[in-house]
């Protein structure tokens, strides 16, 4: 059961609108993006489950010198916020207390958050940190941890638990747990507490699965067996014709709260080795009838490799039969000689990768 994009219905009365001015009971969100002059701009409220549509809040148009205003009558709420500008994403945070937020940047950079900011310290306290982490390189099961207790509130540091332990849940039960709880006292009955209960929930489910089972056969050292399934286009595909490549095998499903938070990482490490000799091979476990749900998964969380594969058969998978999947996500790592080089590489993906690339 790491890095992750991971979210996400307080419908609220936007009214969003460029403008030169402010009224005295608006709560206004500015920006200057430097090079971003005539782009289109999305101002959108995201929550933990990824099968949440956001809640769309303003969507203007930068000047011609990239400046825009989002601006409503009600307050921001607390909550985890994505900013679309042009093609550029930028997620971060408030804390429901803000009147006036400024941000300044370049277009290209402001979706690594190289960002200054004013009007909101929850804000400015989560792009602080997401440029560590960027700055950081290599995440370890130490720094990942320091990042967490870095957090400026329930809320962000349920985010980063869920990011950061997702893919090694397993591991981190008790971080989830006392996350949950503090959530739940900071947020009662608000949707993100809501969801994050559902998560640690089913998380502590599949714990008790886990050890009702028994291991898998799997072992480091021996040849993967082969999987030959058919993929979304009805295509078969099969693992055996990446051969000569690094290949992590991905066992998730549209419906594993846990895989799609672990989704952005394996889609980070993906496009830095892809051009190595790095691929993966997703094989879902969704269940009958639901193809589109499975198409869709894809799509939303950008597993642009071609290698998709399921016979939509749940639990009853054969390719996870095989392998002795018994949770999800479970990953394995093959070598260029189709041999098992490591199973679950989880905070160490990247680590376990190099070793063997």
């Amino acid at each position: 059961m790491q890095k992750i994009k991971y979210f996400l219905m307080l419908l609220l009365p936007a009214v969003a609108a460029m403008s030169s001015c402010q009224g005295p009971d608006n709560y206004t969100l500015n920006g200057t993006v430097t090079n971003a002059g005539n782009l289109q701009v999305l101002l959108e409220q995201l929550y933990f489950d990824q099968n949440t549509t956001p809640v769309a809040i303003g969507r203007v148009t930068c000047d011609a010198s990239g400046n825009f205003t989002i601006e409503q009558k009600e307050p921001f709420s607390e909550g985890l916020y994505r900013l679309t500008i042009g093609a550029k994403r930028v997620f971060f945070m408030l804390d429901g207390k803000e009147k006036t937020v400024t941000m300044k940047g370049d277009i290209e950079t402001i979706d690594r958050l190289q960002v200054q900011v004013t009007g909101s310290e929850t804000f400015q306290c989560y792009a602080t940190i997401v440029q560590d982490i960027i700055k950081g390189g290599q995440m370890t099961a130490e720094s990942a941890q320091g990042f967490v207790n870095r957090a400026c509130n329930p809320l962000m540091k349920a985010f980063f638990i869920a990011q950061m332990f997702g893919r090694n849940a397993g591991d981190h039960i008790a971080d989830f747990k006392a996350a949950d709880a503090a959530l739940s006292a900071a947020m009662p009955g608000s949707q993100y507490a809501t969801e994050f209960s559902k998560l640690v929930g089913g998380l502590e489910q599949q714990m008790k699965q886990m050890q009702q089972q028994p291991a898998g056969p799997i072992q480091v050292g021996q040849p993967a067996p082969e999987i030959s399934l058919e993929g979304p286009d009805g295509k078969v595909r099969a693992l055996s014709s990446l051969k000569g490549k690094v290949v992590l095998i991905d066992f998730w499903a549209s419906w594993c709260r846990p895989c799609r938070m672990a989704n952005p990482h394996v889609v980070e490490v993906y496009n830095k080795y892809k051009g190595k000799g790095f691929d993966v091979f997703s094989v879902s476990l969704d269940r009958p009838g639901q193809k589109d749900a499975w198409v869709s998964a894809i799509k939303q969380d950008g597993l642009v490799w071609d290698n998709h594969v399921s016979d939509l058969q749940f639990w009853n998978c054969a390719p996870a039969q095989t392998y002795g999947v018994r949770s999800i996500p479970a990953t394995f790592l093959v070598d260029r000689n189709g041999n098992i080089a490591a199973i679950n590489p989880r905070n160490d993906l990247e680590a376990q990768l190099l070793k063997v690339l």
